[in-house]
């Protein structure tokens, strides 16, 4: 139809690709337009959207000599970055096994393994490697300090201070005056990290112990996730 004629002409914007599913979500017609939209999203030209991914996952579930094995890797990196959000758990039920083992997918779920369990300073290691995929460089690299910050939010949920040290080995940085420049940090005193003062953070004015691990902050997330759904 002319909807889809006009979609195949230019990269889809978020309003036509509601429109799609809205219309044809189950149509295997409107593969290339998701996939162009997923790729839209990779290269940071539009915005994020859940449903999108989904479908074009479910897509490829009921149709899978048209999966795209890149595509998939693509996905997953995306919704990895809405970390803590369980948007790739939900993916996941999804995409076949054999799709999760093949590379580089198999390496961003086992970043989102770490990342959920509070893993930081493993995480970026696993992160590397994976940013040197040349299907996910780009949006690995561009990620970066999304991701940064993301950890710093999870941190600042469940500690009012944290040793210097351990936020800059979270963070995998180096320049401790970076940590600065990032949301929910009060600032840098001495060998500490303050982070802005929450109903979390707060209750019993915890402070990160030397020796104990994230596994508090893991608890969590868990019980934030089982409430959100």
């Amino acid at each position: 139809n002319n909807l889809q004629s006009t979609l195949t002409m230019s990269p889809p914007s978020i309003d036509e690709i509601k429109t799609l599913l809205e219309q044809s979500a189950y149509n295997p017609g409107i593969i290339p337009q998701l996939e162009a939209y997923v790729n839209e999203c990779a290269a940071g030209n539009a915005e994020y959207y859940f449903d999108a991914s989904r479908a074009l996952v479910k897509l490829y579930q009921f149709n899978p000599q048209l999966a795209k094995q890149e595509t998939v890797s693509r996905i997953l990196l995306l919704s990895l970055l809405e970390f803590p959000s369980t948007d790739l758990l939900a993916l996941l039920h999804l995409v076949p096994d054999h799709l999760q083992n093949s590379q580089p997918a198999s390496l961003v779920i086992r970043c989102a393994e770490l990342l959920d369990s509070c893993q930081f300073s493993d995480f970026w290691g696993v992160f590397e490697t994976l940013a040197e995929d040349s299907n996910l460089s780009s949006l690995a690299t561009e990620a970066t300090n999304k991701l940064r910050q993301a950890i710093i939010n999870v941190l600042a949920l469940s500690y009012r201070s944290a040793p210097i040290k351990v936020v800059t080995a979270a963070l995998n940085v180096s320049d401790a005056s970076s940590i600065a420049k990032f949301g929910n940090v009060e600032g840098v005193d001495g060998n500490s990290v303050n982070f802005v003062a929450s109903a979390d953070n707060t209750k019993r004015d915890r402070v990160f112990q030397e020796g104990v691990s994230f596994s508090a902050i893991s608890n969590l997330l868990s019980k934030a996730s089982v409430a959100s759904q």
